[in-house]
């Protein structure tokens, strides 16, 4: 009759199923292997531990995997199976390798940004580069807070498409008005399209930014731009670039008279008319200059069309009786004469054009705010 003896009998159980510490160990060694230097093992060796440790990190804990997380993280070239496992965890986990790791493919990032709302789309706005796919999908996905770190980044790759959209959306989304001036990505076009839903100081920060003398220009193209031929050959889509570069055209003083007594007497369509046919600009441009609360776009077409600053003073305060008010409030008054003052009669040509040809192009411009 055979014997067991009770050291046999109480490590049975143990050969067959190894307890929790047994198999937390076994599974942080794996660990520690996957974190080593690629050149310890072979490719195909390689391979083979990033596959077994991504399958199996999700039964550590997440103290464990954080701390995974936060070694992975800092590889060059970590293994792309258990990053994106990790990437891919809670926030707690996934963040250190979003935000740090630069070996995630661009179209996992992409995946990551449209599978997870919130923290993940943030973490990622957080990384030092973003490549432009992956900018275009947080613009679309991410909340204004991350779309704000991306503008932030000077190493965020913005498309032009997806630059113009942030500029359109904020007409709405007033946080990116100061980000998107301070992007090289602006251009003149953006930025007086912004200039309609910005504060006073943006858009005096517009019109000295973005707008130009055009001598050279002017004196390159001196009479071509008259030819009656193409004038006579050229559609309404066609004159209105143009006109970005025509010498600006100054108003007779009968003209500024006939201006300044059309407000006093608050004929408000035959002023509108008079903006449009002295300022050589569609009606609609016309409409939207006088209907701008701020009054900076009137600033801009009194210097276009060569106003001095008495007549500029005089015309506003006419115009302030369209707004229901008695009287012009002084400090609004000396900031549109500020405004006046700091923009040159050809910038201001060259701005008041380039508003009618974008509203030419457009079938439909945000309001101002």
């Amino acid at each position: 009759m055979s014997t067991t003896s009770p050291k046999a009998v109480n490590s049975a159980p143990r050969d067959m199923a190894p307890d929790m510490n047994d198999r937390e160990l076994m599974l942080r060694r794996m660990s520690d292997l996957a974190v080593l230097p690629a050149g310890k093992f072979a490719p195909l060796e390689r391979s083979l531990i990033d596959m077994v440790v991504a399958s199996a990190s999700s039964r550590l804990d997440v103290k464990a995997r954080r701390r995974l997380a936060e070694r992975v993280s800092q590889l060059p070239e970590g293994p792309a199976e258990l990053l994106l496992a990790l990437a891919r965890d809670d926030i707690e986990v996934a963040g250190p390798v979003l935000r740090n790791n630069m070996a995630l493919q661009t179209n996992d990032l992409v995946q990551i940004v449209r599978d997870f709302p919130g923290e993940h789309q943030m973490a990622i706005s957080e990384r030092k580069a973003l490549p432009a796919a992956v900018v275009d999908a947080l613009v679309e996905c991410a909340d204004t807070e991350a779309i704000c770190r991306i503008l932030t980044n000077s190493q965020a790759e913005i498309s032009h498409r997806t630059f113009e959209i942030l500029v359109r959306r904020s007409a709405s989304e007033s946080p990116f008005q100061p980000l998107l001036l301070a992007r090289s990505e602006l251009n003149m076009r953006l930025a007086q399209m912004m200039f309609w839903w910005v504060s006073p100081e943006a858009r005096r920060e517009i019109l000295i930014r973005f707008s130009v003398e055009r001598r050279v220009l002017h004196a390159a193209l001196d009479g071509l731009l008259e030819v009656s031929v193409l004038a006579e050959q050229t559609d309404d889509a066609m004159k209105a670039v143009l006109s970005l570069v025509k010498p600006p055209i100054v108003a007779t003083r009968q003209q500024i008279a006939r201006l300044i007594d059309q407000a006093t007497r608050h004929e408000r369509d035959a002023f509108i008319a008079e903006i449009a046919f002295t300022g050589r600009v569609r009606p609609e441009t016309a409409f939207r200059i006088f209907n701008d609360l701020g009054g900076e776009p009137m600033a801009v077409f009194g210097k276009a069309v060569g106003m001095g600053r008495n007549e500029f003073s005089d015309l506003m305060t006419a115009v302030i009786g369209f707004r229901g008010v008695e009287q012009a409030d002084k400090n609004w008054l000396d900031r549109l004469v500020t405004t006046f003052d700091i923009i040159s009669n050809d910038r201001a040509d060259l701005v008041l054009h380039c508003w009618d040809w974008i509203l030419s192009t457009e079938a439909q411009v945000p309001d101002s705010a």
